[in-house]
């Protein structure tokens, strides 16, 4: 991973695009590794949040374009990551500016969510539409499952504007966007003039606060993973999706300071945790999705959501018995013994 030691951005409120072009040639390199084991955590970490926010920057471009639905997903993706960094890192980045950061950055994912949300079932509604009997005949699709594709792009464009409007210097919404930008830019930088004091582990060698954090997201999994399996409630099984993905990105990001060929053992075994633990959160967000396209549709087409939310709370009850079984084959001594592995240097 190659982070600059140069600031990313020179002035986070000019322009939109790759932070990178504006560093073309310019920098020293870093790339985290063994050698950094014994360095301040508060430096690793500032750098490590530095290369997030240089990532989340590249695809804005992408995003306000609105070519590919992928880079909105891989632009949150960066998102999500720096919030987990700040999350597992409460100990060490200084505790005002940390906040506001996470405040921020969470304000902002609900407004990329309402879009991804929106593409994911655009995506899946011809394979629903079957589902409940619509059929496609000659690749023409029936009048309601047209209306009611129009209904969730007329909701889709909305919440593009929105999100638009933050990214976009020019929106009505970008002076939010920009304040973001300048708070990631200052938390994630190795030298800070001014702000709160840093976290009590901010001078502890950063591998010791990577093994400590990697433990305890560790124990908030397997604590979440057991309430969820005793309780079956599809709130439960969020927040170990949640935990799950924290710890995902907490080994994703620390690797370089562990053993990385356990490490890429257990991300695999996390990512398939997560998948079939997505499956439940994205029926439940389909199923409002959809009720409310209908009401704006009116009509047959309202009648043809209906049937669609019925069948996804259908497949929302067989999700709850994969989560059970997925759970199950996760929480094995094995995945504890090769975590155990990759923290033990």
């Amino acid at each position: 991973m190659d982070v600059s030691l140069e600031p990313e951005l020179s002035d986070p409120v000019f322009g939109v695009g790759p932070a990178a072009e504006a560093l073309s040639g310019q920098g020293v390199r870093w790339s985290l590794g063994v050698e950094d084991r014994q360095q301040p955590a508060a430096r690793v970490l500032a750098l490590l949040l530095a290369d997030n926010l240089q990532q989340f920057r590249s695809f804005e471009a992408g995003v306000l374009s609105d070519l590919d639905t992928e880079q909105l997903h891989d632009y949150r993706v960066s998102l999500r990551r720096a919030r987990s960094l700040l999350s597992s890192g409460r100990s060490v980045f200084p505790g005002a500016q940390r906040k506001e950061l996470l405040v921020q950055l969470a304000e902002f994912g609900r407004v990329t969510s309402r879009v991804r949300d929106l593409d994911v079932l655009l995506e899946e509604l011809p394979r629903l539409c079957r589902a409940v009997g619509v059929v496609v005949d000659d690749g023409q699709q029936s009048f309601e499952s047209q209306e009611l594709r129009a209904a969730l792009l007329r909701n889709r464009s909305g919440a593009f504007a929105d999100l638009a409007g933050r990214i976009d210097p020019a929106g009505g919404e970008a002076a939010k966007y920009q304040a973001m930008l300048r708070l990631w830019q200052v938390v994630g930088s190795v030298h800070r003039i001014g702000g709160d004091d840093p976290g009590k582990d901010a001078l502890r060698p950063s591998v010791v606060v990577a093994q400590a954090t990697i433990l305890r997201q560790f124990g908030k999994v397997r604590s979440a993973g057991r309430a969820a399996r005793k309780s079956n409630e599809v709130s439960d099984w969020h927040r170990l999706r949640k935990r799950a993905k924290a710890l995902r990105y907490g080994l994703a990001a620390y690797a370089p300071l562990l053993s990385e060929p356990a490490v890429s053992e257990l991300v695999t075994r996390l990512r398939k945790l997560q998948n079939v633990l997505g499956r439940q959160q994205d029926h439940a967000v389909q199923i409002e999705l959809v009720g409310l396209a209908g009401v704006d549709a009116g009509g047959r087409t309202a009648l043809l959501a209906g049937s669609i939310s019925e069948h996804l709370r259908r497949e929302a009850l067989k999700d709850l018995q994969n989560c059970s079984a997925a759970w199950s084959r996760f929480d094995q001594s094995s995945f504890k013994d090769d975590l155990a592995a990759a923290v033990t240097l």
